[in-house]
């Protein structure tokens, strides 16, 4: 009986689990239901562009409902701007007691059949015109005394064409009212490139469907933002992009160096708004037009501008209604020692390191140092330096070539002379000025006091108490250094030499010059100095004893042979 209990309440539980599941399916499923229902609501999908580039296809108005189609805008509609035409969804609203809604599509003809209103054309009219229109006409006749808003409910889609110098998309392409020259001409894949004429950008052809012709300039929009200069594309238009044939020139003190189209009535303003503007904020020296006389390849100068000291009193303003011609170059010229701010940075053992501004030509190592709060007690004067950062980019050819050689082909490519030149470049730590600031600072020779540039480096490394000691030796390493110690000392300290130390070789370097020099054991060693000891050259003796047969052997046979003949 017991058993048949448990069996019981298993079963109960089992169901209940069940249950449970199931609810829990049956909620997800009716989540999915109600987001796929959502998603069918109209309005809260952007028609998508299908496989050949033309949009999705906007849907009639059925009944009251229209179907309200999210289109891409980077402004709102201007009704006095905004043309009217076939495909237009327009809202007529009557406020009242009792509220209506009437929606109204323009119709293939031009005209708009407003319910109980009447029919208008308003094909190639402002959204202004036509509002003013049909709230006339509905305050007139059925609703008077009644508030009315008439507002663009969807606006329509259209065809429009480019051609041209185009990489894709030649033809029709389905657009809407928010459409601009640079939209219509990104969906054709830009301006063609790679052509042996540049292309006309700054007079694209557009001609209207009455066939009136405008001429866009899109560089002078890309160039400034000024948006008049990339319009919305209008029903029934054909852009076409042309190649251009003449240019201008703007050098010298520009943002964007180069050739620009040229387009009749341009002016030395125009060319340097094309170019980004002028460069900086110094003064004009010099403005000047170089000009072809005209059937000639003659040039004349034709100055602008002219003032040695680059006096603030003349802007390009001044000067920007000066018409060009085809092929003018114009060159700005500005101070170039203009407001300048040159900069010393100070790094290590400086009381307050960092960048400070100096007067070029005035400023000295010392005074710097003393912007700098001075030196910290663990300084080492021995070892400071200033980089000049400017040299340390100028490129050696020939320490560039030796490299290259021997990457290629080892040292033995190498002359003797070239070795050693490429040794000595590899060890030279480049830009660094020769001062010595124990001689200036602790004895006050003033012929080390330097003058700064902008862009130097006045590095002061912590002061080093030992001597490294390094290669064969006995118990190689750092050494406690000892004022006024000889090299001698220093290498008992490690343990003398090693088991195949090669003591001819043996070399003593320089903290302060990164110098090598012959190894004494009677030299003052400095704090910061290495003793390096090499190691002897293996050699195989057996090697060395055929190579020596060898070479006798083939000298014998050369004299026996000189003998014989």
């Amino acid at each position: 009986m017991k058993y048949r209990i448990c069996f019981a309440a298993c079963l109960v539980a089992l169901s209940a689990a069940t249950a449970i599941a199931q609810d829990l399916d049956d909620l997800l499923a009716e989540n999915e239901r109600m987001e796929a229902e959502l998603r069918r609501i109209p309005g809260t999908e952007t028609p998508a562009m299908l496989a050949d580039g033309i949009e999705g296809r906007q849907l009639l108005p059925e009944g009251d409902d229209v179907q309200r189609l999210r289109i891409s805008q980077d402004r709102e509609i201007d009704p006095e701007g905004y043309i009217v035409g076939p495909g237009d969804v327009i809202q007529l609203y009557i406020w009242g007691e009792f509220d209506q809604d009437i929606r109204f599509e323009v119709n293939p003809e031009g005209f708009a059949l407003v319910p109980t209103i009447g029919s208008f054309d308003v094909a190639g009219r402002t959204l202004a015109d036509v509002k003013a229109e049909v709230i006339a006409a509905a305050e007139g006749e059925k609703y008077p005394g009644v508030d009315i808003t008439l507002s663009l409910q969807s606006m329509r889609r259209f065809a429009a064409y480019i051609t041209g110098a185009v990489p894709r998309g030649q033809g029709a392409h389905i657009i809407t009212p928010a459409t601009r020259i640079s939209d219509l001409l990104e969906r054709a894949g830009g301006f063609l490139g790679g052509t042996n004429q540049p292309i006309a950008r700054r007079s694209v052809r557009v001609t209207h469907a009455d066939g009136t012709v405008d001429e866009v300039d899109l560089d002078m929009f890309l160039a400034t933002g000024d948006i008049r200069h990339n319009p919305y594309v209008l029903m029934g238009d054909l852009v076409h992009i042309n190649f251009s044939k003449n240019r201008v020139y703007a050098y010298g003190a520009v943002n964007e160096e180069g050739d620009k189209e040229f387009r009749p009535g341009d002016t030395v303003n125009d060319l340097i708004r094309l170019s980004r503007g002028v460069s900086g904020s110094a003064p004009l020296a010099l403005v000047e037009i170089w000009r072809f006389v005209e059937g000639t390849d003659s040039t004349v100068v034709i100055p602008l501008i002219e003032q040695e000291t680059g006096s603030p009193t003349l802007t390009i303003e001044d000067i920007g209604d000066v018409r060009l011609q085809p092929e003018d170059m114009l060159f700005i010229r500005t101070r170039s020692d203009w407001r300048q701010t040159p900069t010393v940075f100070g790094h290590g053992e400086l009381s307050y390191t960092g960048r400070y501004r100096i007067t070029t030509g005035k400023t000295t190592l010392s005074e710097f140092v003393a912007q700098a709060g001075g030196f910290t007690e663990n300084a080492s004067l021995a070892e400071a330096r200033v980089i000049r950062a400017k040299y340390r980019a100028i490129r050696d050819p020939e320490l560039i070539r030796l490299q290259l050689t021997v990457s290629s082909g080892g040292y033995a490519e190498l002359t003797p002379e070239e070795r050693a030149y490429l040794k000595s470049k590899q060890r030279e730590e480049r830009g660094r000025l020769t001062i010595d600031f124990e001689r200036l600072f602790d004895e006050g020779d003033l012929t080390q006091d330097v003058l700064l540039e902008g862009g130097d480096v006045v590095h002061v490394p912590g002061r080093r108490l030992t001597v490294s000691m390094s290669g064969q030796l006995q118990n190689p390493g750092l050494v406690n250094f000892e004022e006024g110690r000889r090299a001698g000392f220093y290498l008992e300290q490690a343990g003398g030499y090693g088991f195949n130390a090669d003591k001819s070789g043996a070399r003593l370097i320089r903290a302060r010059t990164s110098q090598r020099e012959k190894f004494n054991r009677n030299l003052i060693v400095y704090a910061g100095d290495e003793i390096w000891i090499p190691e002897k050259e293996y050699r195989d003796w057996w090697v060395f004893v055929q190579e020596t047969i060898r070479s006798t052997a083939e000298a014998l046979t050369l004299i026996l042979l000189v003998r014989a003949i």
